[in-house]
């Protein structure tokens, strides 16, 4: 092997460091469009309408349509501030009673950093406020999840990352407590120009009924438009043990502006 070889070597088996072509680095980038949809440490600003349906055996069914808006500012570099708003629209029918209407209303704040061009971090805070317009299409309770992730774009194809996330009551809601702890293991491949392919291992445990359960999710996101702006995503979730959950399918489109 001669010298002139070596870059060509070292640029195939190192990490690649992400391109800076035009705008934030925690905003919209057609080069990043493949992994927007997994990473909350890229924080661009899109709107997103997702429906789902959450099949949880024994003629218990949830429909659900999400729509959130999110927004990123930078503070100073590496270092930038995210704002996410989302309205949900559920139907849910248990035992042959149907019910649907405005479910809880939820908004997140955090701040997302950049310890180099492919490694991130993002620390937040979500408030789910109870205010269903009708019991069982919420939580009933307020409940706050302090988020904690972290991101490394292996290179130019793989994504890895790792979130922590706990869900608990501030207050006491009764029957309608939450001490929840969920971690998060991602895997996202870019597969083509336009394609690209996610798998998630995510456990939870319930501290107050001391129980867990562990579920897989796979998703798939396609990318449209000339600078990759909008993106169609599907999205299956499945038990990896016994639970009252037989499966979960969610379908979106984001608009990155």
């Amino acid at each position: 092997m001669t010298a002139r070889h070596l870059p060509l070597l070292l640029a195939a088996v190192s990490p690649v460091q992400a391109a800076e072509s035009g705008g934030q680095w925690f905003d919209h980038a057609a080069e990043r469009a493949w992994v927007q949809n997994y990473d909350p440490t890229l924080i661009t600003r899109r709107v997103l309408t997702e429906l789902s349906f959450e099949d949880r055996g024994s003629d218990d069914e949830i429909w659900k349509i999400e729509n959130s808006l999110r927004w990123g500012v930078p503070v100073r570099d590496g270092l930038a501030f995210g704002l996410q708003a989302l309205v949900p629209v559920k139907w849910q029918e248990s035992g042959g009673d149907d019910v649907s209407g405005i479910g809880d209303l939820e908004l997140r704040t955090g701040f997302v950093g950049r310890i180099s061009p492919t490694l991130r971090w993002g620390f937040g805070l979500n408030a789910e406020f109870d205010t269903a317009a009708e019991p069982g299409l919420g939580a009933d309770a307020f409940i706050l999840r302090p988020i904690a992730a972290i991101r490394w774009d292996f290179n130019e194809r793989l994504n890895l990352g790792f979130n922590v996330e706990y869900n608990v009551t501030p207050t006491d809601e009764g029957a309608n407590d939450v001490s929840q702890l969920e971690l998060k293991f991602p895997l996202v491949l870019k597969l083509s120009d336009r394609w690209s392919g996610a798998l998630t291992y995510k456990p939870r445990w319930d501290f107050l009924d001391e129980s867990d359960r562990h579920r897989l999710e796979l998703g798939a996101t396609r990318t449209l438009g000339a600078d990759h702006r909008y993106a169609l995503s599907l999205a299956l979730e499945l038990p990896l043990d016994s639970e009252t959950f037989d499966s979960k399918l969610t379908a979106g489109l984001a608009w990155h502006f």
